[in-house]
């Protein structure tokens, strides 16, 4: 995947982060804010856990104690931006506008993470991986970027044990952070998903969703990735599957926006890469004024 920096760099204003959480590890109101550092005002020891700073490790505390600790402020001037993308064969087919999936959400991932990068932010990248979830370190900068980029692009393909749930799951569990988290997706991952566990997750957390739209199974050229095949005509193109079909999706977009509703998670749909920003500032701008949902077209 090549990444077009100029074209990065054009729209990164454009978008704006906003956190509805007021913690100890994130700046508040506009995201807008490249400052770096924190405030000196110490606060408290707390035990070292995975994705905490390592320079904010206090050796001398630790050797006392005979545990790693790490130090604590009143003011972390950096938000913490976790990716959650999912993987497998669902992913290596089209949306509907007839786009690759894979290269949609590495557009979008690489898009959201260096505009949230360059805004003054730390973001790590998880994944399911085999049996396991895969989680990066918080860091910025391009480096990061593309080693994440490049990590994901190979592992897209590979077909995992674990559900985009059982990651979600792993990466609150594991990490003691307040986060900004988006997941990036499509329908099956978002049914996966535990409501009640959204619930939880948005008491502390600020989440956000984007759904990459599914290729229509009636119609023209309808390759199903399952069997490896193009489906015979007089099926792709039957009226009343397809009015089936639609059916069906006009009542997964209701459940979906009842979902975001009752757990206050933002979701948006992207069908192509050309959607990704003017749908990226209608998400934040509704999630920033409290209206949750799922915010999508018509079908």
């Amino acid at each position: 995947m090549k990444i077009d920096y100029e074209y990065l760099s054009r729209i990164r204003r454009a978008v704006a982060l906003y956190t509805n959480k007021k913690t100890s590890n994130i700046l508040d109101g506009d995201f807008h804010s490249i400052h770096r550092g924190r405030s000196m005002e110490f606060d408290d020891l707390k035990e070292y856990n995975f994705g905490d700073d390592v320079h904010d490790i206090d050796w001398k505390s630790s050797s006392r104690m005979g545990s790693i600790v790490v130090r604590r402020y009143m003011t972390d001037r950096r938000h913490n931006v976790m990716f959650i993308c999912d993987c497998g064969d669902k992913m290596m087919a089209d949306t509907d506008k007839g786009q690759p999936k894979k290269e949609t959400a590495l557009m979008l991932f690489g898009t959201l993470a260096y505009i949230t990068g360059r805004n003054g932010a730390d973001y790590a990248l998880a994944y399911p991986k085999g049996e396991k979830t895969t989680i990066s370190m918080f860091r910025s900068g391009p480096e990061h970027l593309e080693k994440l980029l490049y990590d994901y692009e190979e592992h897209i393909p590979a077909q995992a044990a674990i559900s985009l749930d059982k990651v979600l799951d792993e990466v609150v569990g594991s990490i003691n952070k307040r986060m900004i988290i988006i997941i990036i997706t499509d329908s099956a991952g978002v049914e996966s998903l535990d409501p009640k566990m959204l619930r939880a997750i948005t008491k502390d957390h600020d989440l956000l969703i984007y759904n990459i739209e599914d290729a229509w199974l009636t119609g023209d050229h309808v390759y199903d990735t399952g069997i490896r095949k193009y489906e015979k005509l007089f099926l792709s193109h039957h009226a009343q599957l397809h009015e089936e079909e639609a059916r069906q999706k006009r009542a997964m977009v209701e459940s979906f926006n009842e979902m975001c509703k009752q757990c206050k998670i933002g979701m948006t749909s992207i069908s192509q890469e050309s959607e990704i920003i003017d749908k990226t500032i209608d998400l934040l701008e509704r999630y920033k004024h409290g209206y949750y949902g799922y915010f999508t077209g018509t079908i």
